[in-house]
């Protein structure tokens, strides 16, 4: 793969300076790790607590404080009684649920007046860390040297079930959940215990108006003013256990909750983040970073891309639809500017080749050292070798699999024929997921929602996904879909499609959800054997891509198999060679810590991005129609200065969102920005676009975390909402003025 060992050697001596090398501010850290940050360095910038105020299991830490979402975000609680700090969009789906066209809780916010107000999120659930160990040896103990790639992964998959299974077992009733989670491609193993509660509540949201001013046009954009932040609480049973809603269940006393802190913020103040980000991929290797930049992403582009047009076509016809999409049609276009902006990303930052430099100088390194070579063997050779494989069965799987993912019904039948014929197998091929272990967990996510289903966007998707599979190369086709459309080709074929699409929907035999949990039992010669169009599809599908999972599981499989080597090869080599910050995992949905400061940034040549915004921005964005649709009550406030003590001396207008360096990505959304006493100044809540790359290397100069001031979100609480029974039940340290005349 390598072009000229010349180019190699220049890229090679560049890896010095490169933006691969750690910085300061890098790192998602596990939460126990602060030993291994600059502490020193630290409380200099403004850090002034000790690694157990921030991490511990016998006493209250920070950590009692940080919630995961359900849905995959984060919040804080902010009162002791179990009030949580999120954000807009984080909170959306319950705002979105709870509405109907009479009750418009999303263009005109919802606002419990009372506790006895606050209504269900449906569908959520927060969950707080308890512990967490190192059980890298007790699941890698499943392997043997003899196992194939696929049965190596089938061990170590139930291996961490058993661990997380005992560790569970009797805690259930408690709310105690476990969890073993891999992290930086198998390098580790951990048990993670948490706390969840299932009965979640709404608070307060703010219109989207606020919520998400700006919409898609300044998502991951700087400069922006949204005010992305929402209030949930946290209830249990009276006895202190966690249950589902009931009208007796009190508000949950957490260890710990978080101070605000209103006094004001400056470029060049410390400030930290702990919540939990979902997936970074900086210690894969570059024809993993290749394959995603190349093929993965623009995959999920495309899918993306098509999605959105269904559902917004639907939406533009009938209000209501419009209504019911409104967070489905948020959720994939925040995904697509993500993907589109890691792809432009990647390619700014030049990343897969200065990977490569570095793996070739990895790779000298371990030719000169014979025991290391033994211990490490051809590792990069080896992965280069197995993305190529995966790369010639990608576009084919990938049009099959948004076949099978283009509705409710699809994805149903689909589980049920492959239920059916994992049971075909041998008990030990058997794949784990369609087992009657999970059975009723995977029919309780089938049904949700089955009867609001729109048939007309599932035939919508399905037309959309036969036309891409139109698209493959002649060598890649799907026979049983070519054999129905044979001799159509251009508008002909489309039309065609629409229309199998259409009664394959509208006409299947499966129209409830009863009828379709039926076939969960039924033998795959039994589904096939069935008459109906919508399951025939899917089985040919289903068939059809079988082989290539088989390929695609055998090529992963032995490539999970060789990246622990290949991660402790590059930890060796970094800790041998004194190139960047030790070791952290990537990240993994699980609580983490990074530290920064409230800092700018050029995004080109004379452009400079200053930290902050204010509401002055906001109004001078008001175009009065979504998603620049300023509130009338905010733009009154704002001509008559109605700032309840809000304003920043130095910028003299009420701040809204602000930049820092700390180092996140999706999953953190919701998290506490916290000041270094571990007071709240800020509500992380988005990404900005250029930095967009970070999830596979970070660059200070570009990566920026963009939060929601804590002062704009009391300023909207208090003066537009009306809301101070929830700021008065807050630990809230204000301006001095502020503070004096209160």
């Amino acid at each position: 793969m390598f072009r000229k060992s010349l180019t190699i050697a220049l890229l090679a001596v560049s890896l010095v300076v490169s933006p691969l090398s750690s910085f300061a501010d890098e790192g998602m850290w596990l939460p126990d790790s602060l030993n291994k940050l600059p502490l020193g360095e630290m409380k200099k910038r403004g850090f002034e607590l000790k690694p157990e105020d921030v991490y511990s299991t016998t006493k209250p830490s920070l950590k009692d404080a940080i919630v995961q979402i359900s849905i995959g975000g984060t919040g804080s609680f902010v009162s002791p009684d179990g009030l949580i700090l999120t954000n807009h969009h984080v909170a959306f789906a319950a705002v979105t649920r709870a509405s109907t066209t009479e009750k418009d809780y999303i263009n005109n916010g919802f606002l419990a007046a009372s506790r006895a107000e606050e209504i269900p999120a449906q569908g959520y659930t927060i969950s707080v860390t308890q512990d967490f160990k190192d059980v890298t040896a007790d699941v890698t103990a499943a392997v043997k040297p003899e196992m194939t790639p696929e049965e190596r992964t089938r061990a170590i998959a139930v291996k961490q079930q058993e661990i997380a299974k005992a560790a569970a077992a009797g805690r259930e009733k408690e709310g105690i959940r476990t969890q073993v989670v891999e992290a930086s491609g198998g390098y580790q193993y951990f048990l993670y215990t948490y706390l969840t509660l299932k009965d979640v509540r709404l608070a307060y949201a703010p219109p989207k108006s606020i919520g998400y001013f700006g919409g898609d046009p300044d998502n991951f954009e700087w400069p922006r003013h949204c005010g992305d932040f929402a209030f949930l609480r946290a209830y249990t049973a009276p006895d202190g256990s966690a249950a589902a809603f009931s009208k007796d269940n009190v508000p949950f006393k957490p260890k710990k909750f978080l101070p605000i802190n209103a006094t004001g913020i400056k470029e060049g103040d410390f400030a930290m983040v702990m919540g939990y980000p979902g997936a970074t991929y900086r210690l894969r290797e570059s024809y993993s970073v290749e394959y995603r930049q190349n093929i993965q992403l623009p995959d999920q582009i495309a899918t993306l891309r098509q999605q959105i047009d269904v559902l917004t076509k639907l939406g533009d016809k009938d209000p209501a639809l419009r209504i019911k999409y409104a967070d489905q049609i948020f959720s994939l276009s925040n995904s697509l500017k993500a993907f589109e902006g890691a792809v432009a990303g990647l390619k700014r930052m030049n990343l897969v080749p200065r990977k490569r430099a570095e793996e070739a100088a990895m790779q000298k390194w371990l030719d000169a050292n014979a025991a290391l070579k033994a211990k490490y063997g051809d590792v990069l050779a080896n992965l280069g070798t197995l993305y190529g494989e995966l790369t010639a069965i990608s576009a084919k799987q990938n049009a099959l699999n948004a076949l099978l993912s283009s509705g409710d019904l699809i994805n149903a039948l689909q589980f049920a024929y492959e239920r059916a014929t994992s049971r075909d197998l041998p008990a030990n091929e058997r794949a784990p997921q369609f087992s009657d272990q999970f059975l009723p967990q995977v029919t309780t996510q089938l049904s949700a929602g089955w009867e609001e289903r729109e048939p007309e966007s599932e035939s919508r998707l399905l037309a959309a996904a036969l036309a891409r599979v139109d698209e493959l190369p002649a060598g890649q086709k799907i026979q049983a879909v070519e054999k129905s459309f044979e001799g159509k080709s251009g508008k002909e074929r489309r039309a065609a499609e629409s229309e199998f699409a259409r009664k394959a929907i509208e006409q299947t035999k499966f129209k409830s959800f009863d009828e379709v949990k039926k076939l969960f039992s039924a033998s795959a010669a039994e589904l096939r054997a069935i008459d109906d169009p919508a399951l025939k599809l899917v089985i040919a599908a289903v068939d059809e891509n079988a082989p290539l999972n088989k390929k695609q599981t055998q090529i992963l499989g032995s490539v999970t198999k060789i990246r622990p080597l290949y991660v402790a090869s590059l930890v060796d080599f970094r800790q041998a060679t004194n190139r960047g910050l030790p070791y952290y995992p990537d990240a993994n949905f699980t609580l983490r810590f990074t530290y920064g400061d409230i800092r700018g940034y050029k995004p080109r040549d004379a452009v400079i991005y200053e930290p902050q915004t204010t509401l002055s921005g906001v109004i001078a964005k008001d175009t009065g129609e979504e998603p620049f649709n300023v509130p009338e009550k905010l733009k009154e406030l704002y001509k008559k200065k109605d700032f309840n003590g809000y304003v920043d001396q130095r910028l003299n207008d009420v701040p809204v969102d602000f930049l820092a360096t700390t180092d996140i990505t999706g999953g953190n959304s919701g998290s506490p920005m916290m000041n270094g006493r571990g007071e709240i100044i800020g509500l992380v809540f988005d990404g900005n676009y250029e930095g967009l790359g970070g999830d596979y290397a970070y660059d200070i100069s570009l990566n920026r975390t963009i939060a929601v001031d804590i002062r704009y979100v009391l300023f909207v609480l208090e003066k537009f909402a009306g809301a101070n029974y929830l700021s008065n039940e807050m630990t809230v340290k204000r301006p001095k003025a502020m503070a004096a005349s209160k």
